[in-house]
């Protein structure tokens, strides 16, 4: 995750339970960890968005990842950290499904060529900077097959909080981003969700993304 005032984050140590880059105090859980599919992937899933052999970029500890599969898709995971996917693949066990896991850079995608039909992307896009957002939404291009779609969740700008380092991704960089590699945006909704930690209710706003591969 890098913007301008901050360095890239070490993920992997941030699943250790070790802070992720330096004045960034550890925390012992991911905030992100529902134990639940994000409710834009159920959405996706219910609308018949999703099909053929999906990827679930950024899949983290593989709770998307592992309700698709369970709704029959052939998904592989993919996530630059491994101590998130060793819990990723002990919860796939558990449900009983399977699903590849493998650890890979979101910006190069290695080894992956026209191998998928469906990109599932719940929260990854806005922790790269701009560089590797262009590069992953190249590498994601290539590493799918003609006519393939694009499904991504991502913070929007209207969460910019400079005092928390908070940065989201405008509109106009979503479009610019997502076509210069070939990707035709076909929904872009945006969405408020209300959240409750550290005893208080707090507004996320993100953007909903539907894009296919042109």
């Amino acid at each position: 995750m890098t913007t301008p005032d901050r360095p890239a984050w070490d993920f992997d140590a941030l699943y250790r339970g070790e802070s992720p880059a330096e004045g960034v105090p550890p925390v012992p859980a991911v905030p992100w960890d529902t134990k639940a599919p994000k409710e834009s992937v159920v959405g996706w899933q219910e609308q018949g968005l999703v099909r053929g052999d999906v990827l679930d970029i950024g899949c983290g500890l593989g709770d998307n990842a592992i309700y698709l599969a369970g709704h029959g898709h052939r998904v592989t995971g993919l996530d630059i950290a491994p101590t998130a996917l060793v819990t990723a693949e002990r919860r796939a066990a558990d449900a009983g499904v399977d699903v590849t896991f493998a650890v890979a850079d979101a910006a190069t995608l290695a080894g992956y060529t026209a191998a998928f039909d469906t990109v599932v992307d719940s929260g990854m896009f806005h922790c790269l900077d701009d560089h590797a957002k262009a590069a992953y939404a190249a590498a994601a291009h290539r590493a799918t097959r003609p006519g393939a779609r694009l499904l991504m969740s991502c913070f929007s700008d209207a969460n910019d909080d400079p005092q928390r380092q908070r940065r989201g991704v405008s509109e106009q960089a979503l479009r610019d981003t997502l076509s210069g590699a070939g990707w035709r945006i076909t929904a872009l909704t945006p969405r408020t969700v209300r959240r409750t930690g550290d005893g208080s209710d707090v507004e996320m706003a993100f953007w909903l993304v539907q894009a296919e591969r042109a």
